[in-house]
């Protein structure tokens, strides 16, 4: 009986360091995440007024895009043994207001510079608690390497669909050409 009581300190302490494998704060510290979701936050939002899409990563715009990391939430977050990172986050949908998720990944220098960024999928907008439960799995399956056959979940995935495609060369969603024709 004592061997019993023993063991459940050690087990609460295992319990209490083992962290979430998809938590951002086991990669990053809070300094490293806004510096993170700010160069995240430049490939999905539209650029400052006047300036084109092709600037939008110019230095002197990080600012600007710093100053929407409120409008953001990092839910899900991962680090390959191969160092990409995979995110899925909550962002701002085009009513004040409404959210959707996004699920993607990138490789990241010590600067906290992406590259080889691409978004993998957009839920519809969904209500917050359906976006941070129900379409949570959908983070896992993409770091699992099993994304495909749910990306034809409609009520699941917006983008991309049978019209749609993610243009690596843009950072942006487009068109399929071939299936207007």
């Amino acid at each position: 009986m004592n061997r019993v009581f023993a063991f459940i300190p050690i087990l609460m302490i295992l319990g209490c360091s083992m962290k979430d494998k998809y938590d951002v704060a086991r990669y990053h510290n809070l300094m490293e995440q806004d510096s993170v979701l700010t160069s995240i936050i430049t490939y999905l939002y539209a650029p400052p007024v006047y300036t084109s899409v092709k600037d939008r990563f110019r230095p002197e715009h990080r600012n600007f895009y710093s100053s929407l990391t409120g409008k953001f939430s990092i839910l899900k977050y991962y680090v390959a043994k191969n160092g990409t990172n995979y995110f899925y986050l909550l962002r701002p949908a085009a009513k004040v207001g409404d959210k959707r998720g996004v699920g993607g990944y990138f490789r990241m220098n010590d600067h906290f510079q992406l590259f080889g960024f691409r978004e993998v999928f957009v839920t519809p907008i969904l209500p917050e608690d359906e976006l941070k439960n129900r379409c949570a799995f959908l983070f896992d399956e993409m770091v699992k390497g099993n994304i495909v056959s749910y990306l034809k979940m409609p009520t699941y995935v917006q983008w991309p669909n049978e019209v749609s495609t993610y243009d690596t060369t843009i950072y942006e969603w487009r068109l399929v050409t071939d299936s207007l024709n």
